[in-house]
């Protein structure tokens, strides 16, 4: 369709803003202000997620009421509804209404029914930002109840930038290092309730909450949003499960972290989830490194050899590829990331978001 101008001019300012190197926060913030320049917006949740497991990391929030996230949340990954993120993240449509979704009938959404109505909102449009195979993040945007659903170039217009948001959420991500926390740098435990309330945490438990709430746009309280999203995700998989969902995110120290939530066992402790936030491995961080690096699947396979110390030949017998065509998938890899040997590989991509690095 023919965007009016003002839906180009802004198309045009957020395709800019997605390559000025702005920080992933700076960078959403930013492209919410564009949009809602011109098409007017109740709220909006825009998170960022880890693109092995599509669980969110961090959230920007702008007029969604904190105590709307958890229903949110449990919405995506307990109850059968419209539009999901997940399912977006697999669409040929980057972007979607809930008028459309719903053929102009609302109602048929849980979503809206349980949530959006009683909260004054209306349409909402929803978005998942991919590039390279990869998503990096979502969006949801909100209309009041009383406005119109809206309009085709509203959509077209998140469509269009939707690979240039990706993008600019993939490039924050390869551009944050870790920080200078001089926190414990040992594994943390947190203890929550079915209601979503901290039963105990221990101290280094409360320190990476707290880095991971601050991360957060506004800081989440009393879970931030990727403990808040692990914990659902172990909920949706019901209680017999014995997989531990788990992601990756980065705190606002900038340390990567990586997430594990599980059921306590016994009587007393049923239906309590306990979840390890512990400093991120290289070897944890390799799926989210190779994503962001938009490494092919051999790349990546090869990358994955690299970092496992396995010389050329080694990895051209298990490959079943010559030791030619491994030195030309090293080339590009090399190409890719900005670096020139296989120990640079290491101490300067993946050390650099693992190994907290000292300032003056």
């Amino acid at each position: 369709m023919v965007l009016s101008r003002a839906h180009v001019a802004a198309g045009e300012r957020i395709e800019r803003l997605c390559y000025e190197g702005l920080d992933s926060h700076a960078l959403r913030v930013a492209v919410l202000r564009e949009i809602g320049r011109v098409t007017p917006l109740s709220g909006a949740f825009f998170p960022t997620v880890d693109p092995t497991t599509l669980l969110y990391t961090s959230a920007v929030r702008e007029g969604m009421p904190s105590d709307l996230t958890p229903r949110y949340i449990d919405n995506e990954f307990r109850v059968d509804d419209v539009n999901k993120f997940r399912d977006l993240a697999r669409s040929s449509r980057t972007a979607v209404t809930l008028d459309d979704a719903t053929e102009g009938d609302w109602s048929a959404s849980a979503r809206y029914r349980e949530i959006m109505a009683p909260s004054g909102h209306g349409d909402e449009l929803r978005a998942a930002f991919r590039t390279g195979g990869s998503t990096w993040g979502f969006v949801c945007l909100h209309r009041d109840a009383g406005a119109h659903a809206f309009a085709a170039a509203d959509l077209a217009l998140v469509a269009a930038v939707s690979p240039h948001i990706a993008e600019g959420l993939r490039r924050a991500t390869i551009a944050s290092v870790a920080g200078t926390s001089a926190s414990s740098e040992g594994p943390g435990v947190v203890n929550i309730a079915p209601d979503l309330t901290i039963i105990a945490a221990t101290p280094a438990g409360q320190w990476w909450l707290a880095d991971l709430a601050a991360a957060d746009h506004p800081a989440s309280r009393p879970l931030p949003i990727a403990v808040n999203n692990v914990v659902s995700a172990l909920a949706g998989l019901g209680t017999a499960t014995a997989r531990a969902p788990h992601l990756s995110a980065c705190g606002a120290s900038g340390r990567w972290l990586t997430l594990h939530a599980s059921y306590l066992s016994g009587a007393r402790g049923e239906g309590t989830v306990a979840v390890v936030i512990e400093p991120a491995t290289p070897l944890m961080l390799q799926p989210i490194i190779v994503a962001a690096y938009a490494l092919s699947s051999r790349e990546a396979q090869i990358c994955t050899l690299v970092l496992r110390g396995l010389a050329t030949k080694t990895i051209a017998n298990e490959l079943r590829i010559s030791g030619y065509t491994v030195n030309d998938h090293l080339k590009a890899i090399f190409t890719k990331t900005g670096v020139s040997t296989r120990g640079e590989l290491m101490a300067s991509v993946f050390q650099r978001h693992y190994v907290p690095s000292t300032t003056t």
